[in-house]
């Protein structure tokens, strides 16, 4: 993942502009096929074909974002089971807050990816991000009311492995 990022970014690091030039030179007299043959000697007719290579860099947010979205994972994989094993109003709150952020982390990147504006219009994918941070901000906070109100998860999950069949 670290060499992906590296290549990604390594023309922004060497102080190059946004587009690479890419130089390919072509024999006007052979077929594609025959040009990617290394083995044969190319004649000496040559034209040169200048293509503009687009580089697309990543936005500062999500590259400063995504460490912070792994920490999250990771702390995740301690709280959910502490949630359940030892339920308190901490650790609800925290098992909420986290689980939220989480899947919300997830389902922007899908939004963001799939709903683009070249193929849906401006409006569209500006109203699913607006319906994620509502949807995401009602999950949360109907979450904080319930281990504030009520039981609590963990105290929820706990009562759950109490009935029995």
């Amino acid at each position: 993942m670290a060499l992906s990022l590296i290549l990604r970014n390594a023309a922004r690091t060497n102080g190059m502009s946004s587009i690479i030039k890419s130089t390919i030179i072509v024999d006007s007299r052979k077929t594609f096929s025959q040009l990617l043959d290394k083995s044969k000697v190319i004649s000496p007719l040559y034209r040169k074909i200048n293509l503009p290579i687009v580089k697309r860099s990543m936005s500062g947010d999500h590259s400063k974002l995504w460490p912070i979205e792994k920490a999250v994972s990771v702390i995740l994989l301690g709280v959910v089971p502490a949630t359940f094993l030892t339920p308190n109003v901490v650790l609800d709150d925290m098992f909420a807050v986290l689980t939220v952020v989480h899947f919300h982390w997830g389902l922007e990147a899908c939004v963001v990816d799939y709903i683009r504006p070249i193929l849906f219009g401006a409006a569209l994918p500006k109203i699913s991000l607006g319906l994620l941070y509502l949807i995401s901000a009602a999950t949360l906070g109907g979450l904080l009311y319930y281990n504030h109100h009520c039981g609590g998860i963990g105290q929820t999950v706990r009562q759950f492995w109490e009935i029995k069949k």
